[in-house]
């Protein structure tokens, strides 16, 4: 189990995201970016009821830890909102049960990277993000890739917390045609075996080292 934080603050065009580059050395994802996150420890689940009963106490405590560890920033479990749940795909050797969770960054407080898990960071417009994705100068994940979409037409901060999420759990699904490229597909794709679909695209294909969405 993980979970991971998409921290958030107003700016003049819309909402930025904070994304941080993961280190070379590190075994998982080394050298994307994403969002602060790491994977719930033993001891996590002890503690006060979480304050949303759908997600247990362990992916609060993570949230609220990696956060605090990654990036420097201090929050309280009732400044999360649960987003997404997200499974890593089966053919995969590391398997996560990841929580998304959203959360606005505190007045004045700058996040600042660890320096050992994350060597870069900063504050991103979301659809400079995802104009640096597309010209291939900004790495991401699949999950990464799609909150980002996702967020992209929000205005402010606060009615994107403001609203209450599914949670329906996303497995994405690896896939290669015949000409050989690299699928990851999501529920609501032909090829997927889910029946919960999630809006399109549905499909993400892996070409030129990075990911893109199709359709």
């Amino acid at each position: 189990m993980a979970a991971t934080v998409v921290l958030l603050r107003d700016g003049a065009s819309g909402p930025q995201v904070w994304l941080h580059e993961r280190s070379r050395a590190v075994g998982f994802m080394p050298s994307a970016w994403v969002f602060p996150g790491g994977r719930v420890d033993p001891g996590d689940e002890d503690g006060a009821e979480p304050p949303d009963e759908r997600v247990p106490r362990g992916f609060w405590t993570a949230a609220v830890r990696e956060l605090a560890e990654e990036a420097n920033v201090a929050l309280d479990v009732a400044a999360l909102r649960p987003y997404a749940r997200w499974i890593t795909p089966l053919a995969e050797p590391r398997r996560f049960d990841t929580l998304f969770f959203l959360a606005r960054v505190p007045e004045g407080v700058e996040p600042v990277v660890d320096g050992g898990e994350a060597v870069n960071g900063g504050w991103f417009d979301i659809r400079d993000a995802l104009e640096r994705v597309e010209a291939g100068t900004l790495p991401v994940a699949p999950p990464t890739l799609r909150t980002l979409w996702e967020l992209r037409d929000a205005a402010l901060v606060q009615p994107v917390l403001d609203q209450r999420y599914a949670l329906v759990p996303c497995c994405p699904q690896y896939h290669i045609e015949p000409d050989g490229t690299h699928f990851v597909l999501l529920p609501g794709d032909p090829d997927h075996p889910s029946p919960d679909a999630v809006d399109p695209p549905h499909r993400y294909a892996f070409r030129q080292g990075r990911w893109w969405a199709k359709g």
